[in-house]
């Protein structure tokens, strides 16, 4: 098994957080080990993923609460028939009976958004934290960070919020892996459920606490985050009121514990960006992937940048002089299928 650093990165002077949104879903089958393992090689900062509960208790990577038609292939190789499969009530055994490497050529604007430059890698499985864990050390790599996504649903009208675990149980189960691994100095949760940021700063104040947040509801969850001028707090941001912080959701992240603030890219505003790091806390918007919108935030001061596209950010913070990450590439391990750099941009044509 060959182990081996390609880009030695000066100590002390990578500062900028160059995250692969679900492993860089545009290049490989989003939150799965290939995609994990193409993101190391690339060199990127940051893993970025989604996480589930199952039910018997286990951690698997997921965005979504049930197998994503668009995604999962079950045992008779069709893909799966929306909203049927539920991973909550399902058993890690039965998860494993689906494959996700290869994406639904009829998932319209999906498809023609991601599936046209992922490769695909058919009998890839839905990982578990473990085994993304696992993959991290088999590669050598000791400094990659995790920004691990607890999903959860707290608006009861949402067809998700059935079945949704509580943050507490969640988040305690994610926190006794990341002891496990001894890696609590390498992983920071985010959530736009708030409620999950509360749980982990109970149990552990040392874990880096990274706020979502989103004004437009058509991201999935069929509800605005904030809900300015409700007459209740949202149950998104764990009982803040967003009107009690006149509509400033970077005071409101800070008031609940936040390390991060992490917006979705067009609600962000130089003043914004500012008003963060005068209150200590970093800048990571989400997901960015034209490089002319991640130089327009870079130029705001952006301390990260979550991508569904991180070879491109890659190129563009190398033209700008701004350290990178090292790549690490792992010939001998099963996920690996070439260097980063060079596949992902084959694959686009470049």
């Amino acid at each position: 098994m060959l182990t081996v650093n390609l880009v030695a990165a000066k100590a002390g002077t990578q500062s900028f957080d160059a995250e692969a949104h679900r492993g860089g879903r545009d290049a490989r089958p989003e939150n799965t080990l290939i995609a994990f393992a193409y993101a190391m090689t690339l060199g990127v900062t940051t893993l970025e993923m989604d996480m589930q509960m199952t039910k018997d208790g286990r951690i698997v990577i997921s965005h979504d609460p049930y197998m994503n038609n668009y995604l999962a292939k079950g045992p008779d190789g069709r893909y799966a028939e929306p909203g049927k499969y539920d991973i909550r009530t399902m058993t890690l055994a039965e998860i494993k009976q689906f494959d996700l490497g290869t994406m639904n050529p009829a998932a319209g604007d999906y498809y023609e958004s991601h599936g046209k430059t992922q490769l695909a890698c058919p009998g890839m499985k839905m990982p578990t934290l473990e085994e993304v864990f696992e993959l991290v050390k088999a590669y050598g790599n000791d400094q990659v960070m995790f920004n691990l996504e607890t999903k959860t649903y707290p608006e009861p009208a949402l067809p998700a919020a059935k079945n949704s675990p509580a943050p507490a149980v969640f988040v305690k189960t994610v926190y006794k892996i990341i002891k496990k691994y001894r890696l609590e100095d390498r992983v920071m949760l985010q959530s736009f459920d708030w409620r999950n940021l509360k749980a982990m700063k109970k149990l552990d104040p040392g874990i880096a606490l990274a706020a979502l947040t989103c004004e437009q509801p058509a991201w999935g969850r069929g509800s605005r985050c904030r809900q300015p001028g409700e007459p209740r707090a949202s149950p998104w941001m764990a009982g803040l009121d967003i009107d009690t912080f006149k509509g400033d959701y970077v005071k409101a992240a800070k008031a609940v514990g936040a390390d991060v603030v992490s917006p979705y890219w067009e609600e962000l505003s130089n003043e914004l960006v500012s008003e963060a790091h005068e209150l200590g806390m970093k800048v990571v918007p989400w997901t960015v992937n034209q490089p002319i919108k991640m130089s327009m935030l870079l130029a705001m001061g952006v301390d990260g940048i979550i991508t569904d596209k991180p070879w491109l950010l890659r190129e563009l913070l190398i033209n700008r002089g701004i350290a990178v990450a090292a790549p690490t590439v792992n010939a001998g391990n099963p996920y690996h299928t070439g260097t980063g750099i060079a596949a992902g941009a084959a694959r686009i044509g470049l």
